[in-house]
């Protein structure tokens, strides 16, 4: 292991301390010194995700740990000014860092000799490029055209790694600050358009919002660390800070900040400076509004916040008011001109401080961002001191927090109804695996194992909807915001099965609920009265409602859902319908064998002798064996009659595991689903009545038959399980 690895350069911090990062960072690192080619990698990351740190993180390996490619890290500044001045800083710092990394002294870095020094420190070999960067550099020729200037100067990497038989890796940073400065679209333009010369590579990173040029690359998006490793952050920083944290504050630090790693960090050294352990939500409740008054966080904030006089105020009365507000009546209120107005905007927006509806917008609904916003408008006003808005903040804090830890409790330990509803895509489940009813009948004493190798065989079976957006149903119905829990109650708006038809356009509404026991009648006639009310508000013609339970629902509650038409499932039949659609079994070790063949002139016998050597490798018996052809044999049959083929193939996938054999069939042109919906009958009595035969027969060969519509054509699953045997 190199002992320098966590030597810092550009980084603020070890890399020990980037918990849940790995995987970001070794992508990040391959890019770089990938020799296979040019690499175009664009980085989008989350305000408050620690984006930067990870690229200068990425940067201080490259120079510590190889010697083959020249890290080069510049980040865009809103006081660069204009594309000139970035680009002529631009091209500087390359020289600066190339020349610190050649001789193997980061000290060159932050010593920031000027271009003459340089030019005398630079080896002998790299002389020539260096002197053409030198020149690049000369202010006096960003004078006569900037804008080519501005393209020479962003080459100058790529061009110096040609002169000089090198690879070199340029991560640009901050890019969404190009709307700050004046030519700055320019500057993308030229920095996004370059092809970096084999072997080297190009990584350019801004906020997530931000409109970077389009172009052929690979992204890698940069999101918040999640709750459990935001709280390793917290316990690693208190315990490097020798400061005492109890597991309720360190929760408590973690959804405040909402994961934030620089605000974690901020409070834990204010911790630290003020003698202070944080133990209880006392001790972060005075921690906390500091930091909001003039602490580390307040800096950051403010930093947002500084691009206009007069700014805060005015984002402060909006956010107490809670209302959208007009754009154009903020641009009179700070009294700016249009361009500089929709910069700021620009600005705003990529930092997630407001959220732009056209002409209106609304400050975001941070925690932070709104705490310090009455802070500051208060004392700048005069209303209060500093003091005395710490205290009102402080005292909200801590009579807050234990309402604060109870949602987000409750929030970690909700299914996900929304991200749930987003996968249902239309595909045949057991029945059991939603139903509660059919579930508590056949399922419910066995164990979990046991429940799984029974399931795949089980002939009832529910389709599901083909959800095509689902969200929390206060986005759908802001109306009820104050009676319904986002991350327990959602809506999926989408179609009934795979059918496109319009009089299959459907609604699921969606809620977990709490019930010690079983759920009894009354409570779902609430729930239900509730959700036709909220149906009728949205103007669902159709809707359907689903509801969840820690334990399921009692004889009479399941009589009244039947009655309305839902559907009442219970926390193990999701976690097991989770399972199925995730393909939880797929993802077991499997051999595959696939093929195409040509519809027509008994092709299937080619894959029947295919199958049937699958399957012998595979142990299964003689008697299975025959089974397994002859399914086959229907369901290609059904593919050719049926299909109308635009390409005259069917696609064969064969998947052997421990446990079973697993078949695909798969075909483009018409879908058996539609057809079995259609009004006019084949002409071909014979087939008509084969179709329904042909289904059955594989129905009663194979343990399990899914027949899936896709968007242009049919998908027919088939599984022949060893336990049946």
């Amino acid at each position: 292991m190199n002992p320098n690895r966590d030597k810092k350069i550009l980084a603020g911090h070890s890399s020990e301390g980037l918990e849940g990062r790995t995987e970001e960072l070794e992508r990040l690192y391959l890019a770089a010194v990938s020799g296979g080619g040019p690499a175009h990698v664009r980085v989008k990351g989350t305000p408050g995700a620690g984006t930067s740190e990870l690229l200068r993180q990425t940067y201080d390996r490259l120079f510590v740990d190889q010697r083959f490619v020249v890290p080069f890290y510049f980040s865009l500044r809103h006081e660069d000014g204009t594309a000139r001045d970035a680009a002529i800083r631009f091209a500087s710092e390359f020289l600066l860092q190339s020349i610190a990394f050649r001789r193997k002294e980061p000290e060159l870095i932050h010593a920031s000799p000027d271009v003459c020094d340089l030019q005398k420190l630079a080896p002998l070999p790299d002389a020539a490029w260096v002197e053409a960067v030198c020149e690049t550099c000369d202010s006096e020729s960003a004078l006569n055209d900037p804008n080519a200037f501005v393209r020479t100067a962003l080459a100058s990497p790529f061009r110096s790694a040609v002169r000089g038989g090198f690879r070199v890796c340029v991560i640009a940073d901050d890019l969404h600050n190009a709307t700050a400065i004046e030519g700055g679209q320019i500057f993308l333009n030229w920095l996004s358009s370059f092809s970096a010369p084999a072997g080297s590579s190009l990584i350019l990173a801004g906020r997530r919002s931000a409109d970077l040029p389009k172009r052929e690359s690979s992204m890698i998006a940069i999101e918040r660390p999640t709750a459990r490793d935001a709280g390793v952050i917290a316990a690693r920083l208190t315990r490097d800070s020798q400061v005492d944290i109890s597991e309720s504050v360190r929760d408590l630090i973690v959804t405040a900040t909402e994961r934030r790693p620089g605000f974690i960090r901020s409070i834990v050294q204010a911790a630290r400076d003020s003698n202070s352990n944080l133990t209880t939500y006392r001790d972060i409740a005075r921690i906390y509004s500091t930091e909001i008054v003039e602490g580390g966080i307040a800096r950051a904030v403010r930093d947002e916040l500084s691009a206009a006089p007069n700014l805060i105020e005015a984002l402060g009365s909006a956010a107490a008011a809670n209302l959208p507000f007009k754009l154009a009546s903020l641009r009179d209120r700070l009294g700016i001109e249009a361009s500089a107005f929709d910069q700021l905007v620009a600005r705003l927006s990529s930092a997630e401080m407001i959220e732009v509806h056209g002409e209106t917008a609304t400050v975001a609904s941070d925690r932070i961002l709104r705490d310090l916003l009455y802070a500051d408008s208060e004392v700048l006003s005069g209303r209060a001191t500093p003091v005395a808005v710490a205290a009102r903040l402080g005292t909200a804090f801590l009579q807050s927090s234990p309402t604060t830890m109870s949602r987000e409790y409750r929030r970690a330990a909700a299914i996900g109804v929304a991200d749930l509803l987003s996968s249902f895509d239309g595909r045949e489940v057991p029945r059991a695996a939603i139903d509660y009813r059919t579930f508590r009948d056949s399922y419910k004493g066995l164990s979990d194992n046991e429940m799984r190798a029974t399931i795949a065989g089980d002939k009832e079976t529910f389709t599901l909807p083909q959800i095509v957006r689902a969200a929390a149903l206060v986005d759908f119905v802001p109306a009820f915001e104050s009676v319904l829990e986002p991350e327990r109650v959602a809506a999926g708006v989408g179609l009934a099965g795979r059918s496109y038809r319009s009089e299959d356009e459907i609604t699921w509404i969606a809620a977990e609920i709490d019930s010690k026991l079983e759920a009894d009648p009354e409570v779902v006639r609430e729930w239900f009265d509730r959700f036709d009310e909220v149906a009728n508000q949205a103007g669902y013609a159709r809707h359907r409602i689903w509801l969840v339970t820690p334990e399921g629902f009692s004889p009479g509650a399941l009589e009244l859902i039947a009655e309305r038409g839902g559907i009442g499932s219970s926390r193990r039949q999701v976690a097991l319908l989770k399972s199925l659609i995730e393909g939880e079994t797929a993802q077991a070790e499997s051999n595959d064998y696939e093929m195409v063949i040509p519809t027509g002139d008994e092709t299937e016998l080619i894959a029947v002798h295919a199958v049937e050597e699958v399957a012998r490798r595979s142990a299964f018996p003689t008697k299975a064996i025959n089974q397994i052809k002859t399914a086959l044999v229907e369901a290609c049959i059904n593919a050719a009659e049926h299909s109308a083929s635009p390409d005259g193939k069917i696609h064969l996938k064969f998947a052997t595991f421990d446990d079973r054999l697993t078949l695909t069939i798969s075909n483009r042109g018409l879908r058996l689903t539609d057809k079995a919906n259609e009004a006019t009958p084949s002409n071909d009595p014979a087939i008509e009545t084969r179709r329904g035969w042909g289904l059955g027969l594989m129905r009663n060969l194979m343990d399990e038959v899914r027949v899936e519509a896709v968007d242009d054509g049919t998908r027919i699953v088939m599984t022949k399980l060893r336990s049946r045997i």
